[in-house]
């Protein structure tokens, strides 16, 4: 099974603290992007959203979305930015409904940054180097030892 990576954002409002996690699972695969929510987070959205189901189950699946087709805008991810990816959102944990505006925030704000972590950890795993830590030798490429 492929590990999970969850992403959360918190928001003070009103003197109460809210908050949404979103738990992805991914992998690459045949273009275009995906993403699905699992049924458990479908679950979780139809009983704390209830008539606002639809729209905050967009905002966290417009946001995994988003995140996947702009990772690399940067130039800081080239091996993702060449890959398609299929994603699905398998958990969702909200304090409950803070409002269309603030819950899609904190859905999203949450969902961009599981898959994100994905992302990077994607990335990373792709080019050795960088995980024995060549890089971090506060060297750049092309630099000979020594060389500032």
């Amino acid at each position: 099974m492929q590990p999970t990576y969850a992403g959360r954002k918190d928001i003070c409002r009103d003197g109460q603290t809210h908050f949404a996690e979103v738990t992805v699972r991914a992998s690459p695969g045949q273009s275009p992007s995906l993403v699905t929510l699992s049924t458990e987070a479908l679950d979780v959205l139809r009983s704390v959203f209830g008539v606002d189901f639809e729209a905050q189950r967009h905002n966290v699946q417009a946001a995994v979305a988003a995140q996947i087709d702009t990772a690399n805008v940067a130039g800081q991810l080239p091996h993702v930015g060449a890959m398609s990816f299929h994603a699905e959102v398998v958990d969702v944990r909200v304090s409950g409904n803070a409002g269309r505006e603030v819950s899609g925030f904190l859905l999203s704000v949450a969902g961009m940054d599981a898959i994100g972590k994905y992302l990077v950890a994607w990335e990373l795993s792709q080019e050795p180097e960088r995980q024995s830590g060549k890089d971090k030798g506060g060297e750049n490429e092309g630099d000979q030892p020594g060389q500032q």
